[in-house]
């Protein structure tokens, strides 16, 4: 009996998986070998209950205990749970911290004597009932509540109340009785338990209280008798060594070794207690003679008794329900002729008109049991361990099942409740243990459900009929429930609220469908469900509160809150690995900062801008004026940087609380607060970059014990400061440096200069750069740089990085690398009001633009109302051709309308400046030069207007040989090859590759048309090398090149000719090209001849022989022509017209 009893107080406890350093009340969580149950959570002082231990030997409980995280808890009480049990533990040191012993502390332990502190101010009366002893106790002389004897026997202060005798306290006195302290006035149950060769209690005269119920005060197997001395003014006497009350009205207890077979309760005796008559062997039959009050589990666990009969004047009012229990040789229950109440049937114990089921006999041998259909309620524990029983048919008329009524049927596997159904009532614990139950239909009548199923360990589905009036499925209803995998509802069903771990640890739960009613998910409901993916909400869903821990530990990918969800609480989310995406309605006013703790793949909190509280951008949850960050989802940590939106001034409570994927966060300049554990547990956090405009005072940072912004090491095995590297601007570097908060740091960096670029880091792996005082023409952005030993990417423009640059900068060259542009980055006015610049184009490499790589769009800074346009209105922005269109989508700006409840275009909205057509080339002569910083594509043109083919030739086939070539009048010519016969542009002619100097020329005309462009080329994922190209290119700043020395001969275009350069130096324009040719006489002209090869680029590739042949003609794309007919065509390098 005593393990059952135990089990059903550890079952009571509240049980949560851990998850590491997050706290609910009543979680049970280990440290080290020591598992606690969490009694407050946070504040100034979390307090920890201690349950269990796997340690062995001595146990020293700590007055503290320090979980590595960042809290620190006072542990204040000690219970016991048997999944938690300390059975290898031989004696127990208690801190002065507890306060409190509770139930079967130390389960399973073998102590033989325990201290108790001075503050401990209550025990219970079962604190010992885990323990296979009752150990010594050792009251200290200053605690003000207990008091103990020489023999270790525990009392209430002044001994007042006996709470407990030593299991060892015959051996210890060397007396097979035991005489009670005259002072005592009051026995506590369980007083005496399990005290071997213990046979005879001696009671105090002037006892007055005796506690009853479970476990009794002497549930101890060797005690045979009670004795008392007769006293005035007792209020118990003795009769045979049986207790009773004083008159002998009540029969108290039993003693379990007493030795009768048949036992008659005495003449008078009109009420027995609650485990009056419990565990003894001996008894055989027992009349019940006069008595006319039985208390629930008054006949317990009596081995040998064959048959109960009720006496003939016991009335309804009179038996409570669950009187009798546990006694598996029952046959039958009897009824005294005569009794106007009661009524048996078949050994089955009913009340006279068979409307209450009352017991069911234990060893009744029938595998099936047709409830009579008169039945309408099935009282407690009627069939409690009628471990035959496979199968029942609950009839119509069942109103009411109550507690335990079906438990311990160990073979019971189906139940069917027949519709329709009238039961209102399913109470508490009706099928606890029923193993075989693998699915059941609940009847559609009852308005609630509670632990009903507890502990049926196979129970797999479980169906809500269609319009079942369940209301409320109450704490803890499907907590042991391990395998439940599905729980239908089958139609309509007006469920209301689902309360406290109602389905926790239901870890083989797929999915739950909440009706449209439920207006309020309670703490821990669904926690640990790990297999539930989808959590699915009727659109108008009435549901107001997700309560703390509801869904944590779920296996929820996302999930859109209804609309008229108000509150959040803590961790209500807590862990839910593989959730991305939580959707907030403008309803929802109240979210806790801990309520998406863990969730570490989750990268957008998106808030309905209707919402008056939280606003969300870039799927950060923001207070509603994005002053304050609530919370980071940790999905969005970057290797690279992770920037925060720049509208914040505070960092708030818990925003980055065990991000342990944040290495590295950028605090924008306007922070100047940082909140209590904001950067807690962030182990692997190694940068801090601070754009703050003033340092952000030391005392903003939260430094308090449980409260602190950064692990200090005090409370965690680590400290953050040798981990992080803070980064600051030049200007800041020695403020930041003068305080000794920001010196703990691992090292303090500044900002610095690298070419003429300044930069910040902003990880070990990337920088910002924050300015330049470059003049070039072009401006080519780094994509890395050198400092110290590390190489850094460029992945950030800062902020107004451009202001104030030289007007000499007109483009800019922006490759794949970068990841975002700061408001008005390439704003080169110096005044802030003014959206100006002299940059007059930006050309972006990137084929795969973001939302995220603009600051504008990322954090919707249009919504300020301000103008922060990273680019003046004159600025023209060219792009890939293939990438224009997601260009134009990604950075399209829009502005909330709450008047139309839309989003509509922004008024600051730049995409028409965006372009692939680049029209700063033009050819008047047939000939021209160019080269480029990146890939370019000449003969996008042709394609889309089927004129104007552009060649691009590169190096040469041959020496150079006397004559003219195809164009003008010229002394010498050279033949030059194409680009595409030098492995360039996949066989477009026209393609250039980045930095590569080219001769351009016009195929089909003698000038490029008005409107001609050009297109950044779209193969710049290749590496191209062309071998012997005569052509040199200028990028980036016109050039001064040598121009007639010894070493070359530098030849320059004028006019569709080369010319040689007879200055010494010569300035070649940016973006053009020039050539160098070895052995050309002083002061000669040259003109190109070409030669490509036979792909589609229309022409065709011939040898120096065929060139210059009488008999060869050729049209004026350079194609051979067998059979001339009418037409201009080339002929030994001179034109030739047929008419």
């Amino acid at each position: 009996m005593k393990k059952i009893r135990f089990l059903l107080l550890a079952l009571l406890l509240v049980a949560i998986p851990k998850s590491l350093w997050a706290y609910t009340k009543d979680q049970i969580v280990p440290f080290g070998d020591m598992t606690y149950k969490v009694l407050v959570p946070n504040g100034n002082k979390p307090t920890l209950m201690f349950l269990g231990t796997t340690k062995s030997g001595a146990l020293e409980i700590p007055a503290e205990v320090k979980d590595g995280a960042g809290t620190t808890f006072t542990v204040t009480e000690v219970a016991g749970d048997t999944r938690y049990p300390c059975k290898d533990v031989t004696s127990v040191k208690l801190p002065e911290t507890i306060e409190k012993l509770g139930n079967v502390c130390f389960y399973g332990a073998k102590l033989t004597e325990i201290n108790i502190p001075k503050n401990v101010a209550e025990i219970s009366h079962t604190a010992w009932a885990g323990l296979d002893a009752v150990p010594e106790c050792k009251v200290v002389t200053e605690n003000t509540y207990f008091d103990s004897d020489d023999n270790g026997v525990l009392y209430t202060e002044g001994k007042a109340e006996l709470r407990s005798v030593p299991s060892n306290i015959a051996t210890k006195t060397g007396n097979s009785t035991y005489t009670v302290n005259s002072a005592v006035t009051s026995i506590a149950l369980s007083a005496f338990s399990s005290n071997p060769g213990l046979k005879k209690v001696i009671l105090p005269p002037n006892l007055e209280k005796v506690e009853e119920g479970w476990p009794s005060i002497a549930a101890t197997k060797d005690l045979e008798e009670f004795a008392m001395t007769p006293s005035s003014t007792a209020k118990y006497e003795v009769k045979d060594g049986v207790l009773f009350t004083k008159g002998l009205n009540k029969l108290v207890l039993y003693p379990h070794a007493k030795n009768v077979a048949n036992y008659t309760v005495p003449a008078g005796v009109k009420e027995m207690a609650s485990y009056g008559i419990a565990g003894n062997g001996n008894m055989t039959s027992i009349n019940l003679n006069e008595v006319t009050k039985v208390e629930t589990s008054a006949i317990v666990d009596i081995a040998k008794l064959k048959t109960i009969k009720l006496p003939k004047d016991l009335k309804k009012d009179g038996l409570r329900q669950g009187a009798f229990e546990g006694c598996n040789a029952l046959e039958a229950y009897e009824v005294a002729e005569g009794n106007t109440d009661f009524s048996a049937e078949g050994g089955v114990l009913f009340s006279k008109n068979k409307e209450i089921l009352y017991f069911y006999p234990l060893a009744k041998p029938d595998e099936t049991y047709t409830i009579p259909s008169t039945v309408k309620e099935i009282a407690v524990k009627a069939f409690q361990g009628a471990t035959k029983l496979t199968s029942l048919v609950i009839p119509t008329s069942v109103e009411k099942i109550q507690e335990q009524a079906f438990r311990q049927n160990y073979k019971l596997a189906s139940v069917k409740f027949c519709e329709p159904s009238k039961i209102t009532d399913l109470s508490a614990y009706s099928f606890w243990q029923c193993p075989k139950l693998t699915e059941v239909t609940l009847p559609s009548s009852i308005t609630e459900i509670g632990k009903v199923f507890l502990q049926c360990e196979n129970l797999e589905t479980v169906n809500v009929p269609a319009n079942a009036k369940l209301k409320t499925i109450k704490e803890d209803a499907f907590a042991t429930n391990k395998k439940l995998k599905k729980f239908n509802f089958q139609g309509n069903c007006n469920l209301e609220a689902i309360k406290a771990n109602a389905f926790a640890n239901a870890e083989s739960l797929e999915s739950f469908n909440f009706p449209k009613t439920v207006t309020k998910i309670e703490r821990n409901a669904f926690t640990g469900c790990t297999n539930m993916a989808t959590a699915t909400f009727d659109k108008d869903a009435d549901i107001e509160i997700i309560g703390e821990g509801a869904f944590a530990d779920c296996g929820l990918k996302s999930i859109s809150i209804p609309k008229k969800v108000k509150t959040i609480e803590r961790e209500a989310f807590r862990s839910c690995k593989v959730l991305n995406k939580i959707d907030v309605t403008e309803f929802t006013t109240k979210i806790d900062p801990e309520a998406f703790k863990y969730c570490d793949n989750l990268t957008d909190i998106n808030v309905s801008k209707r919402n008056e509280v939280y606003s969300s951008v870039d799927g950060y949850l923001l207070s509603k004026d994005k002053e304050t960050l609530l919370i980071f989802p940790p999905g969005k940590a970057n290797e690279n940087f992770t920037l925060l939106p720049p509208s914040i001034v505070k960092i708030g409570d818990y925003a980055f609380y065990d991000c342990t994927k944040l290495t590295n966060v950028t605090i924008p300049n306007k922070v100047t607060t940082i909140g209590k554990r904001a950067f807690g547990l962030c182990k692997n956090l190694n940068t801090v970059t601070f754009l703050c405009d003033k340092m952000i005072p030391v005392e903003n940072i939260n430094r308090a014990e449980n409260e602190m912004s950064f692990d200090d090491g005090t409370q965690t095995p680590y400290s953050v400061f040798n981990n992080i590297t803070i980064n600051v601007r030049t200007e800041r570097f020695n403020d930041y440096n003068a305080q000794e908060f920001y010196k703990k740091f691992k090292g303090i960096e500044q900002s610095f200069t690298k070419g003429r670029e300044e930069y910040i880091a902003v990880s070990d792996k990337a920088v910002d750069m924050l300015s330049t005082k470059r003049e070039d023409h072009t401006f080519v952005l780094p994509t890395s740089i050198k400092h110290g030993d590390k190489t850094y990417k460029v992945s950030l423009i800062g902020d107004y990085a451009f202001e104030g640059v030289s007007e000499k900068v007109q483009e800019v060259v922006v490759r794949k690398d970068v990841e975002y542009i700061g408001a008005k980055a390439f704003i080169t006015s110096k005044d802030k009001n003014k959206l100006e610049s002299t940059v007059k184009s930006v050309f972006f490499i990137e084929s795969n633009p973001t939302k995220e790589m603009l600051s504008t769009t990322r954090f919707e800074l249009d919504e300020t109302g301000t103008n922060y346009n990273e680019f003046a209105p004159t600025t023209k922005i060219y792009v890939k051709k293939s990438a224009l269109n997601n260009y134009k989508e990604k950075w399209t700006k829009t502005v909330y309308n709450k008047n139309t409840d839309k989003e509509e275009t922004s008024k600051f909205n730049f995409t028409s400046q965006i372009d692939y057509q680049i029209k700063d080339v033009k050819i008047s002569y047939k000939y021209g030069t160019f080269a480029r910083e990146f890939d370019v594509d000449f003969n996008i043109y042709s394609r889309e207007n089927s004129t104007a083919k552009i060649g691009a030739f590169v190096a040469k086939l041959g020496e150079v040989k006397p004559g003219n070539g195809d164009y003008g009048t010229s002394t010498y010519h050279i033949r030059m090859s194409s680009v595409d016969v030098n492995g360039v542009g996949n066989g477009n002619f026209g393609y250039v590759p980045a930095e590569t100097g080219v001769l351009l020329k016009v195929l089909d005309q003698e000038k490029t048309p008005d409107d001609f462009y050009y297109a950044i080329g779209e193969d710049d994922d290749k590496n191209y090398t062309i071998a012997n190209n005569i052509m040199h290119g200028v990028t980036v700043n016109p050039r001064n090149v040598g121009g007639l020395t010894i070493d070359e001969v530098i030849y320059v275009m004028q006019k569709g000719i080369f010319k040689k350069a007879m200055a010494s130096t010569v300035s070649i324009p940016v973006h053009k090209a020039y050539a160098k040719i070895e052995g050309m006489p002083a002061g000669s002209k040259v003109e190109f001849s070409f030669s490509d090869d036979n792909t589609t680029n229309a022409i065709v590739t011939i040898d120096a022989e065929e060139k210059n042949a009488d008999n060869a003609y050729y049209n004026l794309n350079g194609q051979r022509v067998t059979n001339p007919q009418r037409g201009v065509f080339i002929k030994g390098g001179r034109k030739v017209i047929i008419k």
